[in-house]
C-alpha cells in the first residue's frame, strides 16, 4: 500500500491529474471522429472493431488513471508517466488507422497532437523516439497493407503521407526540444532567485535578530524593550497595570575584579535564564545595559509585581555559579513600580529607578516599590 503523500506531492498529484484529464478530451474527440466515419461509411470495420477502438482507449486510461489514484506512480521515476501515455496513444492510434481508409491522410496529425502533451516534460532524445515510433508505426501499416492488400490503397500516396508526417513531427520535435530548454532555464533561474531570497530572508532575520537581542545573555536589547514596552502601554485597557520592574545586579564590579570577567559574564546570563524561567510567556524581560535588567510585567497590581520580584531575588541569591567559588553567592536590588494607561513610559522608568536607588541605599540586596511622595 502506498504512504500518503504530503502537501507538496499532493499539489503535484493534482496537477498530473488535470493533465490526464485534459488528455482525454483528445480521446474523446478520437472517439467521435471513429463513431461519425463508421455512421457514415469511410470506416472500413464492422461495429466491433468500432467497439474494441472504444474498449481499448478506455481499458488504457482507466489503467492510468487508478495508477495516479491511488499514487502507485509515485513509485516511478517518472510519476507523470507522460513516455508510458505517449507510447499507448501512439499504438491505437496507429490501429484506428488501420481501418481508417480514406480518412488516414487526415488522421495522422494525431501523432502530432499526442506530442504536444509531452512538451513541458519530453526531452529532445524522449521527442526523437517517439517520433520515430509513430512513424515507424505507422510506416509498418502502410507495408503490410500494401503487402497483405496490394491495390487497396494507392502505395505512393501513403509514403507521401509518411513523408509529410516525418516532417511535421521533425518540425514538433526541434519546438519541443526548444520550449522544453527554455522552460529548464526559467526554473534554474527561479531556483537561483529563490535561493536568494531565502539567503536574504536568513540575513534579514539575523540582523532583526542582532538588532533586538542581547548577544551575551540571548534577552531583549534597551532598544526592543523600549519598542515593545511602549506598544503594550498603547494597547492598554483603562482598567489595566503593567508592573516595571529595574534591576541592578549588587557589588559586580567586585565579582568582575575578584573573579574576572568570564565569572561576570557567567552570572549574567545566570541570571537572564533564572529570569526567563521565572517569568510568564507573556513578560518581557530584557538587559538594560551593563548589569541593570528591566521586566515588564502583563496585568499586574503592585502586591502581584512585589511578590514576583521577590520570588525572583530570593531564587537569585541562592543561585549557584561553576566560576564563582563555594559559597560565594549573588544578590540584586530592584525598584518597582506601576503603569497605568495614562502614564510616560520615560517618567515611569525614571520613578523605577528612584526605587532601585532607594533600594541600594537601603542595604541592597532588596525590592523597593516606588510610592508618589518619593516624587
Amino acid at each position: 500500500m502506498s504512504e500518503a503523500p504530503d502537501s507538496k506531492t499532493a499539489k503535484f498529484q493534482a496537477l498530473r491529474l488535470q493533465r490526464f484529464y485534459l488528455a482525454q478530451i483528445n480521446y474523446l474527440i478520437t472517439y467521435l471522429v471513429i463513431g461519425v466515419a463508421w455512421a457514415v461509411g469511410h470506416y472500413q470495420g464492422s461495429a466491433w472493431l468500432v467497439f474494441s477502438h472504444i474498449l481499448l482507449g478506455l481499458g488504457t486510461q482507466l489503467v492510468f488513471l487508478l495508477l495516479i489514484r491511488s499514487n502507485w506512480n509515485l513509485r516511478l521515476k517518472d510519476p507523470s508517466m507522460t513516455n508510458a501515455q505517449i507510447v499507448v496513444a501512439i499504438l491505437l492510434i496507429t490501429y484506428l488507422q488501420a481501418f481508417a481508409g480514406p480518412l488516414r491522410g487526415t488522421l495522422i496529425m494525431i501523432y502530432a497532437n499526442i506530442l504536444v502533451f509531452g512538451i513541458f516534460q519530453l526531452s529532445r532524445r524522449d521527442f526523437h523516439i517517439h517520433s520515430g515510433l509513430a512513424l515507424v508505426c505507422f510506416g509498418l501499416l502502410i507495408t503490410l497493407e500494401h503487402y497483405f492488400k496490394p491495390g487497396a490503397r494507392s502505395f505512393t500516396l501513403s509514403l507521401v503521407e509518411w513523408f509529410v508526417l516525418a516532417c511535421f513531427l521533425f518540425c514538433l520535435s526541434l519546438t519541443g526540444s526548444y520550449i522544453r530548454e527554455l522552460r529548464e532555464r526559467l526554473q534554474q533561474r527561479h531556483n537561483t532567485l529563490q535561493a536568494h531570497q531565502e539567503t536574504l530572508r536568513g540575513m534579514m532575520g539575523q540582523l532583526q535578530n542582532l538588532a533586538t537581542t542581547d548577544a551575551l545573555t540571548g534577552l531583549a536589547n534597551r532598544r526592543h524593550f523600549l519598542t515593545e514596552a511602549q506598544r503594550r502601554m498603547t494597547l492598554m485597557r483603562p482598567s489595566q497595570q503593567l508592573g516595571l520592574a529595574l534591576i541592578d545586579l549588587d557589588h559586580f564590579k567586585r565579582i568582575n575584579d575578584l573573579y574576572g570577567h568570564a565569572a561576570g559574564d557567567e552570572v549574567l546570563q545566570g541570571f537572564a535564564e533564572l529570569a526567563r524561567n521565572s517569568l510568564r510567556d507573556g513578560d518581557l524581560v530584557a538587559r538594560f545595559g551593563g548589569e541593570e535588567f528591566v521586566i515588564l510585567l502583563g496585568d499586574s497590581s503592585p502586591e502581584a509585581l512585589l511578590q514576583c520580584m521577590e520570588r525572583l531575588r530570593t531564587a537569585f541569591a541562592v543561585l549557584n555559579f561553576d566560576a564563582l567559588p563555594a559559597g560565594v553567592h549573588c544578590s540584586l536590588s530592584a525598584g518597582l513600580c506601576v503603569i497605568c494607561p495614562e502614564d510616560d513610559l520615560e517618567v515611569c522608568l525614571n520613578d523605577a529607578d528612584q526605587a532601585l536607588y532607594l533600594a541600594k541605599n537601603s542595604g541592597r540586596n532588596r525590592c523597593e516599590l516606588h510610592q508618589p511622595s518619593y516624587a
